[in-house]
């Protein structure tokens, strides 16, 4: 509701400054958007209030309507941003705040001429729009300057074919190894971000989560040539690590059998709803860790169905946290 008032609203004061001259009617915005003149006279003062400089005349030779204007000589900057300019600036600043990426000083350069350069009164609407969305700060990877440079230099190193070499640490593995790989694409995935790379000593590309490189070098070495397609890579199972495709299926009951009939978590995915309301959900998968994440996430509220693998390691699993709660 609040984002179509803030439509609304833009749509308004694009309309007063088209028709600057002769003002447009309060039944006009009325009929214009499908709401009462009460709306429009809240929006106009909402409008007032965020700094536009708004006022309203009744005209006797117009039926006595009340039109709304800007004051004598204000209008619009030739570089106002429209309503879904603004929508979409917010968004992308609240997924820079999820990534981490807020406290890069780039960024926050590149947001401080935006603020500079707006009008005032827009400049308010911006914020209060950006008030409206709430980023998900669940999880999430604290920023720092290094991974800031790294996903920096990663993207250069990707756009000019160059080698890049690190130290890395593997959290499955819990050790430290030096890698020179040849980066191809970066995803951005629950809240952190992973570099594919062609590794040549072992002729396979591989997922580094960039969080966890340190050393970065970009070497003056070209890039080796190596077919991948980015699209096929990261969609080709579940999650960001990739490996063998194998099926899964999944029984979810409800009420979580709502909550994932209404989502889409592989592009190939198969969805069945049953008599008693659970789903199925079929997909392909390339990582059994992954799945079982994902799986454990729904707790008693998802069944196993295939592949065996996946059930072996849900039971282990289930055995180990009885366990603990002994």
């Amino acid at each position: 509701m609040r984002n179509q008032a803030l439509y609304r609203q833009w749509h308004i004061l694009h309309l007063i400054n088209q028709n600057r001259l002769t003002g447009v009617s309060k039944g006009e915005l009325a009929k214009e958007f499908g709401v009462s003149k009460k709306t429009i006279a809240r929006d106009i003062t909402n409008l007032s209030t965020c700094g536009f400089p708004l006022y309203e005349d009744q005209d006797a030779e117009r039926e006595n309507q009340v039109f709304y204007y800007f004051t004598k000589g204000y209008r619009l900057p030739d570089y106002s941003l429209t309503y879904d300019d603004i929508l979409n600036l917010s968004l992308a600043s609240k997924l820079w705040q999820e990534s981490g990426l807020v406290s890069s000083e780039p960024i926050k350069n590149l947001l401080h001429k935006i603020d500079s350069n707006l009008d005032k009164s827009i400049l308010k609407f911006y914020r209060d729009v950006q008030k409206a969305l709430i980023s998900d700060s669940t999880g999430v990877v604290p920023g720092s300057e290094e991974m800031n440079q790294n996903l920096s230099q990663l993207i250069k190193a990707i756009l000019n074919y160059k080698k890049v070499a690190f130290n890395y640490y593997s959290v499955q593995n819990q050790k430290h190894s030096h890698k020179e790989v040849s980066p191809l694409s970066i995803k951005y995935f629950n809240h952190n971000f992973y570099l594919a790379g062609y590794y040549k000593k072992i002729d396979q590309v591989i997922v580094f989560a960039i969080n966890r490189i340190e050393s970065l070098v970009v070497s003056d070495s070209p890039q080796d040539e190596v077919a991948f397609d980015s699209d096929v890579y990261f969609n080709s199972g579940f999650g960001i690590y990739t490996g063998d495709v194998f099926q899964v299926k999944l029984q979810f009951y409800p009420p979580t059998a709502d909550y994932i009939a209404e989502r889409i978590w592989h592009p190939q995915q198969k969805l069945d709803r049953l008599p008693d309301n659970s789903i199925i959900l079929e997909m392909p998968a390339n990582s059994l860790s992954e799945m079982k994440k994902f799986v454990l996430s729904y707790g008693a509220k998802v069944k196993v169905l295939e592949p065996e693998e996946l059930i072996n390691l849900i039971k282990d699993e289930a055995k180990g946290i009885t366990e603990i709660y002994k």
